[in-house]
Formats: structure tokens, C-alpha cells, sequence
């Protein structure tokens, strides 16, 4: 089982909608959105952890109230209900996504701003770069940085180990849509990557990607299907 959301913040959130939501959301969870200066922030953090809940709560059965999470060792949150559902959030500018799954997933968007490539991408191996610098144009060698970034962004997320694992230790082999890794890690990792609006890049990391039941939503619909 693989199930991916992509939503757009298509709106704002009124604010007996929000202070409901806000509610809905572990303790922890309310004092990190607090701490944001910026009213985006605030906003994507929050319809992130209930587009999760949401999410949840269709596969388990469970009210949105009924969910309760704990921490793993490793720091990674988990369903106490359902220890062996995994899911990963990820969200910028104007989208958020979620993925659930019976199988360990990452993900990452990005929305491609322009950055300075020659600069970051020296982070990444040797072969990724010169597939980067390969392109023809500076728009192109930007799709290119932000597909390899995703996917690094998802791999990492689904191995556990955030990005304290050297983002050239390993490499990203990309032809049409065939994504292969080189990498020393035990892995049984597959890969995807998405553009989405053309101003977004969105990567995907699970064993079990022949299975994704990926939708898009907006948040005016997600609004829809939250019960109070």
C-alpha cells in the first residue's frame, strides 16, 4: 500500500477553522506552528499535520481525535495504533504533499527558484554535476539541480538518516524516466520524479512505487472532508 497526496493551498483558512485544526494536533505539534513568523509558514505546517491525520484516519478507521503518535529512536515519528504504517510530509511555497505506505517512503517538493547551481551542486557527486552542466540552458540545468535534489531529499528521508548521509556518497543516474542509484547503503529503494505547475519538482522514494495511488487535492477540498 502506497498512498500519495499532493494539495495546493488554493486558499486561507477562517479562523474558527483554524483554531479547530490547530486543536486537532499534539502539543509538540502546536507550539513548532506557533514559533513561525510568517502566516505562510503557519499555514502550510498546519494543513501538512492534517492532510496526514486526514490521511490516517481514512486507511485506519480512526477519528482524527482517536489518532495518537509517538517517537522512534531514531526520532522519527510513528502511529501508535498502527507501528507499521509509515508516512512522510513535505511541503513548499504554494503545495504540500503526504505519502502513507506498508513500506518505509520519502518524499520531498520543491518549488525551483533560482539559485546559484554552480555553487550548491558542488555538494553532489562528480556524475551528477556533469549531468547537470550538461544542459543546454540555464532553465534546464535548473530542472535538472532541483530533480536531483528531490530525489536526494526523498532517498535520505526514507533511509532515516536525514541528510547526515554525504549527498556525494552516492549518485542519481537519470535517463528518460529511468532513476537509478549507485550507492555503497543497503537499499531496495525506486524512485520518481514529478514536475508539477512547472514551477515545482517533486521527488518519491519507496520500494514499493509500482503501487502509488497518488491525488491531487486543493485545500478548499480538504476543508470539505474534515468533520467536527
Amino acid at each position: 500500500m502506497l498512498i500519495t497526496h499532493l494539495m495546493k493551498l488554493d486558499c486561507s483558512l477562517k479562523t474558527d477553522t483554524y483554531s479547530k485544526w490547530y486543536h486537532l494536533l499534539e502539543l509538540e505539534k502546536q507550539y513548532k506552528i506557533a514559533k513561525f513568523c510568517f502566516p505562510d509558514d503557519r499555514l502550510r505546517s498546519l494543513t501538512a499535520g492534517i492532510l496526514l491525520r486526514s490521511m490516517l484516519s481514512n486507511y485506519c478507521g480512526l477519528t482524527l481525535s482517536e489518532l495518537t503518535f509517538s517517537t522512534s529512536k531514531l526520532g522519527k515519528p510513528f502511529l501508535i495504533s498502527h507501528p507499521t504504517i509509515f508516512f512522510n510530509l513535505t511541503h513548499s511555497a504554494s503545495y504540500v504533499a503526504c505519502s502513507i505506505s506498508s513500506a518505509p517512503v520519502g518524499i520531498d517538493i520543491e518549488k525551483m527558484v533560482q539559485i546559484n547551481i554552480k555553487e550548491i551542486a558542488t555538494f553532489f557527486s562528480i556524475s551528477e554535476q556533469d549531468y547537470i552542466f550538461s544542459k543546454g540552458s540555464e532553465q534546464k540545468r535548473l530542472d535538472a539541480f532541483y530533480t536531483i535534489w528531490t530525489l536526494k531529499e526523498a532517498f535520505s528521508k526514507k533511509m532515516g538518516g536525514g541528510l547526515s548521509i554525504p549527498l556525494d556518497s552516492y549518485s542519481f543516474s537519470l535517463s528518460g524516466k529511468t532513476i537509478s542509484l549507485s550507492t555503497h547503503l543497503k537499499n531496495n529503494a525506486q524512485f520518481s520524479s514529478q514536475s508539477i505547475e512547472k514551477h515545482y519538482k517533486f521527488g518519491l522514494c519507496s520500494p514499493i512505487l509500482s503501487e502509488n495511488n497518488e491525488k491531487r487535492l486543493t485545500l478548499t477540498e480538504l476543508i470539505e472532508t474534515i468533520p467536527f
